[in-house]
């Protein structure tokens, strides 16, 4: 047993922790998480609570500690970074310090420095996912604030509980009782003074809510969780039917929710790489004023000196950042497994039941276990791809005829996915499948390949 493993005669929240990760699918078999550590009590209840699972044979150890050094608060900041290497020498597990100069970066620039700090320690380390210390305080905070500046559907569903290879397996806990089991343990964390400043909106809600829970609803931290569980879930679909629909000709036909979700990801896809220029463009705001474009026409200046104008019925974008969302990128997809997309995006591959729902059809591919290899290639389309379509008794089609007949806008289809196995293309992503992904009959179960929408 690692020495961070606690012993305590009672693992109640370790294993409702371990139930949680295997209950959303956060771990595939094999997969190890980096920790990302801040020496706070929430991510060192994190990272006890992961090797206590691993000790207890829940869930594997975790593959390593990751902890950012933003640059600021001096020798304050050194110490937690000396705090954060000496946890993880104590459970045998390797730590990755970052440090960064962000001193005078806003709160959107240092989260993306040290979101892709941690993407690199994970490559370093090993790691297949991060997980990260949120809280089902947290999600309650992120959901009213949102409520307090404006949302919609997509901005309650809150803080996800996976996007890409971010993983938070401690959305089901309360705060206190992280605080609660750190002190029982003898843990002398870490506090970030920055964290109390009242001028912060999160602190400011932090200290409304035990009001609001008062007057209005003693569980109202589990009520916004709750509700936040319900419009993720809602989201999930309407970003599913707008993938779907990202080809129709005229979005003036679409039902409103569904043309506004369209719009949405469209914003998303538009600001990949720029988290300042998301910070002002992907809001219901901008939702609502391209969506008044598409009825009366004409041009709209953006923010980041791009523009947006209706052709046809659709819109067409010239972004700041010339150039399709993804082109000539390559990622390799293990079986079973998971990757990363590049668009909020990723794409999971489970063995599953022979039939699943006609919903999982309608955004995944089944394939016989049989004829696929342990890693599978996800890439963006070439010129000269060709694929057998499901029902052509294996004659072949250019993958851009297929686009272009599925009406996938030009614009969009350098950035269009595919799947292969050892050179053949088994699936364009939401368009065409191969006549060899044909499952047999008699199969008792397949592996499905599922893409997963983690908007905003």
């Amino acid at each position: 047993m690692s020495s961070l493993s606690p012993s305590p005669d009672d693992h109640a929240l370790a294993r409702s922790l371990a139930d949680f990760v295997t209950e959303r699918a956060l771990l595939f078999p094999g997969e190890r998480p980096l920790v990302a550590l801040s020496g706070g009590t929430d991510s060192c209840a994190l990272l006890l609570l992961l090797c206590e699972a691993a000790a207890l044979g829940l869930l594997p150890q975790p593959a390593g500690v990751a902890h950012f050094h933003h640059g600021m608060r001096g020798q304050d900041a050194d110490a937690d970074a000396g705090f954060c290497a000496a946890l993880a020498t104590r459970g045998g597990l390797s730590c990755v310090i970052g440090l960064g100069a962000l001193a005078n970066a806003n709160e959107a620039e240092a989260r993306e420095a040290r979101y892709a700090f941690l993407q690199e320690a994970a490559q370093e380390l090993g790691a297949d996912v991060i997980a990260t210390a949120h809280h089902a305080d947290d999600q309650a905070e992120t959901v009213l604030m949102r409520v307090f500046r404006g949302t919609s559907v997509s901005g309650l569903a809150g803080i996800p509980v996976r996007r890409g290879n971010i993983i938070r397996p401690l959305l089901f806990a309360r705060r206190a009782q992280l605080e609660a089991y750190c002190a029982h343990h003898g843990v002398a964390v870490r506090h970030d003074p920055t964290n109390d400043n009242p001028r912060f909106p999160r602190r400011k809600v932090r200290t409304l809510l035990p009001e609001l829970a008062e007057s209005f609803n003693p569980r109202l931290t589990e009520a916004l969780c709750r509700l936040s569980e319900h419009a993720a879930e809602d989201s999930a679909y309407l970003d599913m039917l707008a993938v779907e629909h990202r080809g129709t000709t005229d979005l003036r036909t679409l039902e409103r929710p569904l043309r506004r979700r369209v719009i949405l990801q469209r914003l998303w896809e538009l600001t990949e790489g720029d988290a300042a220029l998301r910070e002002q463009l992907v809001t219901a705001t901008w939702v609502a004023r391209l969506e008044g474009l598409l009825v009366r026409g004409g041009t709209l200046n953006l923010p980041g000196d791009g523009w947006a104008r209706v052709r046809q019925g659709s819109l067409v974008f010239a972004p700041q950042r010339q150039g399709p969302l993804l082109t000539d990128w390559r990622g390799e997809l293990p079986v079973p497994g998971s990757v990363a997309l590049l668009d909020q995006r990723s794409l999971s591959a489970v063995i599953a039941a022979p039939l699943p729902s006609p919903e999982r059809q309608r955004r995944s591919l089944r394939v016989d276990c049989g004829t696929i290899p342990a890693s599978l290639t996800v890439r963006t389309v070439r010129d000269g791809d060709r694929i057998a379509p499901l029902g052509m008794a294996g004659k072949t089609r250019l993958v851009r005829d297929l686009l272009r007949e599925a009406k996938v806008p030009a614009e969009l289809r350098a950035s269009q996915l595919v799947v292969e196995a050892e050179g053949e293309i088994l699936w364009v992503v939401g368009v065409a499948q191969a006549e060899s992904t044909r499952v047999p009959e008699d199969a008792t179960e397949v592996l499905l390949l599922e893409i997963h929408h983690e908007g905003p």
